[in-house]
């Protein structure tokens, strides 16, 4: 649905944005999501709040982004624990795809920022599963920039409660995601390898790091 197109040349990720990327046509059908295991369907979506909370304060974000964003995450809230519990219910099948959609709009029209630099280093140095990347660091860096803006993040810890970070992490533990990078077969030493490569190019990002 994006103009967006990432590429893995010699294990670095990198992104270009062409209007020709775009698709022509795109057909949903929540039928075929029936078949999605439940594991990589709450992973991915997980993925697809990713790209909501990296609205939330990016430096070109807009009220109709945002607007898409609160309401996918009160559906992901309510919906996606109900997936889980009857991975055939159509309605929850039907919500969380439609909100998905609205989380990848977002995607197509605000910048990103460490999140998916990190997810991007990751899954390019190292090949990891890039929905299970996503979800066990959402809570992590979301937690890392709402000590910087805290009031931009408030739609995802109203949603969530708690903090925003916490609140992540207590959704994420309750879908029974992933939680830790160990789970992608990631050693220490392998973490600071991708520190290194994350530091060289970073994406602007609300706090900084390096």
């Amino acid at each position: 649905m994006t103009d967006t197109l990432g590429e893995t040349p010699a294990g670095a990720k990198t992104t270009r944005h062409e209007a020709a990327i775009r698709p022509e046509l795109v057909i949903y059908d929540v039928n075929r999501t029936l078949y999605l295991p439940v594991r990589m369907a709450v992973t991915s979506e997980l993925n697809a709040i990713a790209h909501a909370a990296e609205a939330f304060d990016a430096p070109d974000r807009n009220p109709l982004v945002l607007a898409m964003c609160r309401n996918a995450l009160v559906q992901f809230c309510d919906f996606l624990p109900r997936l889980v519990t009857d991975p055939q219910d159509i309605a929850s099948r039907r919500a969380t795809l439609y909100v998905a959609w609205c989380c990848s709009t977002a995607l197509g029209q605000v910048s990103m920022a460490l999140h998916h630099k990190l997810c991007h280093t990751l899954g390019g140095a190292f090949k990891t599963q890039r929905a299970e990347t996503h979800a066990i660091l959402l809570p992590h860096t979301v937690a890392f920039n709402e000590v910087a803006v805290p009031e931009l993040l408030a739609p995802i810890a109203q949603v969530f409660g708690s903090s925003a970070g916490c609140g992540l992490h207590d959704f994420v533990a309750a879908l029974g995601a992933p939680q830790r990078l160990s789970d992608l077969a990631l050693t220490e030493a392998d973490l600071d390898r991708a520190a290194e490569i994350a530091v060289q190019t970073p994406y602007p990002n609300p706090r900084p790091f390096g």
